[in-house]
């Protein structure tokens, strides 16, 4: 299969490129296995910039024996504005989401009740919408833990790792 694209669009493919590698592995600490044919192809599109007059933008990092966005490509990419802007709506999406589960189990009965879904779903849209308006105004102002964290080994924190 042959793709014909022009120096700008294979430009903005690089930006695409560094999007879908700092979503796929930025965060982690550990090399993925289950991502490496992805990375892997990240690694020959990036090669092509060394042909396409485009090496201030990839270079090759011998010791690490890949190629590498640039301290060019970084200050002239779209990439991590549009990153970071995607981290800050997920950011609030997942708190909204998990505060208003939390609570609207707490009105509907309690969190481990099997048979409260329905009960829980009636309640959940105003409580998301305190949310929305509370959040959308303050920030993370207002944000308080009121109780102590349980120190003899609650529920551990969710990371990817």
């Amino acid at each position: 299969m042959n793709i014909e694209i022009s120096a700008k669009e294979y430009r903005d493919l690089l930006d695409i490129l560094h999007i879908a590698d700092v979503v796929m592995s930025g965060h982690r600490k550990e090399e993925d296995q289950r991502i490496g044919q992805h990375r892997a192809l990240i690694q020959k599109l990036y090669a092509l910039a060394q042909g396409a007059d485009l090496d201030q933008l990839i270079g090759y990092n011998k010791d690490a024996e890949k190629y590498v966005p640039t301290g060019d490509f970084e200050q002239s990419s779209l990439a991590h504005a549009v990153i970071g802007e995607f981290g800050d709506h997920l950011f609030w999406d997942q708190l909204i989401s998990r505060l208003t589960q939390r609570d609207a189990a707490q009105i509907a009965g309690g969190a481990s009740r099997p048979d409260i879904t329905s009960d829980r779903q009636i309640v959940e849209g105003p409580i998301r919408q305190q949310y929305i308006q509370e959040f959308t105004k303050n920030g993370v102002a207002n944000l308080a833990v009121v109780e102590r964290f349980d120190a003899g080994g609650g529920t551990p924190g969710m990371t990817s790792d």
